[in-house]
């Protein structure tokens, strides 16, 4: 499988999610948000969907997007046009690697248990698809 970035907007909420369904299914993963401060905890809300799906998010701290992430990346993905419109403007060096999810997936941030959960299954379909095109790779 391959070594996917998810990058988000403030990496505590869909990107971590992502890159933790992406472990889960046996890839290497790693999260960065454009505009993440250093060493923010998961958000509670994703924190607690992630436990109702077997998968420990406590010890997530969100990162920045670094140019060492991006050399690391296989493949970037990013939540949105705009997430990935900004990551090839401040690193256009990397703008081969870089999509963006295949399905939308709602920013959750500041809502309810159930926006988290809505978000983390449209990652989900969205990593099955990404995961699907691999395999036809």
């Amino acid at each position: 499988m391959k070594k996917i970035l998810f990058v988000c907007t403030g990496n505590t909420c869909r990107s971590p999610m992502a890159a933790a369904i992406w472990r889960q299914m046996g890839g290497e993963a790693e999260s960065a948000g454009l505009r993440a401060p250093s060493g923010a905890w998961a958000s509670d809300n994703s924190v607690r969907v992630m436990d109702e799906e077997g998968i420990d998010l406590r010890d997530h701290r969100s990162s920045p997007v670094t140019e060492d992430m991006l050399r690391w990346a296989d493949l970037v993905y990013c939540m949105t046009e705009e997430h990935a419109l900004r990551l090839g403007m401040f690193f256009p060096a990397f703008a081969d690697k870089v999509r963006v999810m295949p399905v939308e997936v709602p920013d959750p941030y500041g809502g309810s248990l159930d926006d988290y959960r809505l978000a983390a299954g449209r990652i989900r379909e969205g990593l099955g698809i990404i995961a699907q095109n691999a395999a036809a790779d």
